[in-house]
């Protein structure tokens, strides 16, 4: 649906929207929480979102419907100090607070309203930043190769690559060695679910020095099942957690005996195992 928005400035002291459906409420919970980031981005791929496009009179009230082949609308792009992006609104009440307060005496706006896949399809292919919410608070900046993984489900609903095996050698590593924010945001995370078994960190064993590489992580989960959302958002939570320098990867164990013989001999990262006696 296409509408038309005056672009009269309104006053300063206006107050932000509250958030008024499940992406704007994950979004401020994700901005002081990383665990919430892939519930977030399956939000954004779902809800209906609101951007600006290239205005003509005879588009006001109209629906428009896309389809292979179908032209792509002209998106408006903005430009600020951080550089040039595309907008795109969480709700109605969102993009007319933004735009009213950002216009400054433009001119009129189209705004168009589609679902978040279709956007976020069109977007990868134009290659251009998007930013999410820009006017307010909690805003949200996506690279062309964030958009790119959102598309592909990379950042939605991944799952654990069963490409070629390849043997390593892994070191335990004891918890208290990890550092701390990597450490308890797997905790809280896990804490919140019952879908894992446990949660263990190793290290990569150098073939050639026989020594444990402290920079070369492996995570390992051993899940009740991978037909779920939980190896999608601890992989993106652990992440943004690891420290800079040091080389993740995530992997899964279900049902496999020589890896669960293997998991038996080593102390989990999570459930915290308490000494009895």
């Amino acid at each position: 649906m296409i509408r038309h928005m005056d672009g009269e400035f309104s006053p300063q002291w206006r107050p932000e929207p509250e958030p008024g459906n499940a992406l704007e409420r994950l979004l401020q919970k994700a901005a002081v929480d990383p665990a919430m980031h892939g519930r977030m981005m399956r939000a954004l791929w779902d809800s209906e979102l609101h951007t600006l496009i290239e205005y003509h009179p005879e588009l006001a009230g109209a629906t428009m419907e896309l389809s292979n082949g179908s032209p792509m609308p002209r998106f408006v792009l903005v430009q600020d100090d951080t550089g040039t992006f595309i907008p795109v609104f969480s709700s109605e009440a969102v993009a007319e607070y933004c735009i009213t307060k950002n216009a400054k005496g433009k001119g009129p706006q189209a705004v168009a309203s589609m679902p978040g896949e279709a956007f976020f399809i069109m977007m990868a292919q134009l290659k251009h930043d998007v930013i999410l919410n820009a006017g307010m608070t909690h805003r949200l900046l996506l690279k062309p190769e964030a958009i790119a993984d959102l598309v592909s489900g990379e950042m939605r609903h991944s799952r654990p690559s069963h490409g070629k095996e390849e043997a390593t050698t892994l070191h335990g590593v004891e918890a208290d060695s990890i550092p701390p924010d990597f450490r308890d945001g797997i905790r809280r995370f896990c804490d919140r679910t019952p879908v894992p078994i446990a949660v263990y960190l190793f290290v990569l064993v150098d073939p050639a020095t026989g020594q444990p590489d402290l920079r070369r992580w492996r995570l390992i989960l051993r899940l009740r099942s991978e037909d779920n959302d939980f190896y999608n958002d601890l992989s993106l939570l652990a992440g943004k957690l690891t420290p800079p320098g040091i080389e993740l990867a995530c992997g899964v164990v279900t049902d496999d005996e020589h890896a669960l013989a293997f998991l038996s001999k080593n102390t989990p990262l999570w459930p915290v195992m308490v000494e009895v006696g």
